[in-house]
């Protein structure tokens, strides 16, 4: 990890921030170096290089000088275009479990059934004995 002392002499221990900046993008071999130089730098968790865009994107507690002065060694030209605050993480929704069917009610004796086209071995009776010493399962 490089750390940096920027122009001004002082370190960066600023809040996670997300810098923007317009690079010369000719071919890979210019990539793999702003890609390597800019990770190399103490504070930096996502680099992005959008090579349609000529747009680096980097996402850290870095500062956004050190950056600029990285890309410079390697012969960049970097034009800084936004410093913000990185986006929130986006809340996923939570999804819902899908209900099940509701049970049929269960009835004592099957001749109370409501009609349904059911095969009689899917009926289950559960019956018990008055003395209430077992139950029966037909």
């Amino acid at each position: 990890m490089v750390s940096c002392h920027n122009s001004f002499g002082f370190i960066w221990f600023g809040f996670e921030q997300k810098v923007e900046m317009q690079v010369d993008i000719n071919c890979g071999k210019c990539k793999n170096q702003i890609m390597q130089a800019v990770t190399e730098l103490e504070g930096v968790n996502q680099v992005v290089l959008d090579e349609e865009k000529s747009l680096l994107t980097v996402v850290g507690t870095m500062d956004p000088i050190c950056i600029a002065e990285q890309l410079r060694k390697i012969k960049q030209n970097p034009v800084v275009v936004n410093i913000g605050p990185p986006k929130p993480p986006e809340a996923k929704p939570e999804k819902k479990p899908e209900c099940c069917k509701p049970c049929l009610p269960y009835y004592h004796n099957t001749c109370d059934l409501p009609y349904y086209n059911y095969n009689t071995r899917d009926m289950v009776s559960v019956s018990s004995y008055e003395s209430g010493s077992g139950c029966t399962i037909v």
